[in-house]
């Protein structure tokens, strides 16, 4: 079935009745047919798909999520480059589209590089950031992205809450639905709670992500940011910040069949206990050829409720060459690039749900 009637570069973006799995075919390969379709695996409503794209922009998190009747909503729109990251945007969203919501995690720049290109590029209706940013811990300015976003924001009619600025919490459990699709928050603060004593500048910001479960047809992804669940040298027990407000306040809100993991995979995230809360069938690890993400101690923690074939990472064949890093896909001396990992995650109304590379195979583009 076409998605889009009409092709681009000569291409049809096409759906599998059977599999849902989207792709490209070549235009001289495609009939077009109007008439109805005798088709035993077509589902009664060929629009009930929610499609959520988790693109490669290095190490970063940028996600892209695709409700029916081409309504999107963004969570985190960050990377190593604006540019690259807002390029690939354009692959998926024409420009000048209407976004219904973007969310952005916290305010570190690998989440929000290109939200203000977004603002700028895009009828965003509404944005919701945490606002706690490093100049408020630290004698440094805030990062040029986050005063970039901050400026496009500003000479926008975007809606804006500041969580820092309305010295407001997230309530766990705070719902919004867009059609079917059905979003909760389950945390998000302006600010890291006194009782967690954090010390470290990083994990101060990293602790506030806004975190957000989407459900649709009966299954659920859960988007955790940078979510802190333990100090990176912690034994396995530890449950800090973070994770540990969760399972505190949101525990039955947290089992869900995918998850983007926390902090690209690394060692202070996925704590033991919040895995075994989660328990999803599969994982992805937005991560890039830097700061050996995902961490073996991280992935280890998964497999224990997954196998590594369902344990997809947007920096397949990178080898940084550290004990650190999970080792699965390594190819010996592949410094992976942005854009050639992207992951796609399809629910569907009948319940049935995938995640898969949109690129197969594990090759060593450098």
């Amino acid at each position: 079935m076409l998605i889009e009637s009409t092709p681009v570069d000569n291409y049809y973006h096409v759906i599998s009745y059977a599999s849902g799995q989207e792709g490209f075919v070549y235009i001289t390969l495609v009939k077009k047919i109007t008439e109805d379709i005798d088709n035993p695996f077509a589902p009664t409503n060929v629009d009930a798909v929610v499609d959520i794209r988790v693109l490669d922009v290095g190490p970063g998190l940028a996600t892209i999520i695709k409700l029916p009747q081409n309504k999107f909503v963004i969570y985190d729109a960050g990377g190593s480059s604006g540019i690259n990251t807002l390029a690939q945007i354009k692959e998926y969203i024409p420009a000048g589209s209407t976004i219904e919501l973007m969310v952005l995690s916290h305010t570190d720049a690998d989440h929000l590089v290109a939200a203000g290109p977004v603002i700028r590029d895009y009828k965003v209706k509404k944005v919701i950031w945490t606002g706690y940013e490093r100049s408020m811990i630290s004698n440094d300015d805030p990062t040029d992205a986050y005063n970039n976003f901050i400026n496009l924001l500003n000479n926008s009619t975007t809606q804006k809450v500041n969580l820092n600025e309305l010295d407001s919490t997230i309530k766990p459990g705070t719902k919004f639905t867009i059609g079917d699709a059905r979003f909760t928050f389950l945390c998000g603060f302006g600010e890291p709670r006194p009782e967690w004593d954090l010390t470290d500048q990083g994990e101060k910001l990293n602790s506030v992500s806004i975190i957000m479960k989407l459900e649709f047809g009966g299954r659920s992804v859960l988007f955790c940011g940078d979510a802190v669940g333990r100090h990176r040298d912690d034994d396995e027990t530890a449950l800090i910040a973070t994770e540990k407000y969760l399972l505190d306040h949101a525990a039955d809100l947290l089992p869900s069949e995918i998850i983007i993991a926390p902090h690209h995979g690394a060692k202070n995230g996925s704590s033991k206990a919040f895995v075994e809360k989660v328990k999803p069938e599969y994982v992805v690890f937005s991560a890039g050829h830097k700061y050996s993400h995902p961490a073996a101690r991280t992935a280890n923690q998964y497999l224990r409720f997954t196998t590594a074939g369902k344990i997809l990472r947007t920096d397949r064949g990178d080898d940084e060459q550290t004990l650190s890093e999970w080792s699965e896909t390594r190819i010996a001396g592949c410094k992976d690039k942005s854009n050639d990992d992207i992951v796609q995650i399809q629910l569907r109304s009948n319940g049935t749900y995938r995640a898969y590379y949109l690129i197969g195979g594990n090759i060593c583009s450098q």
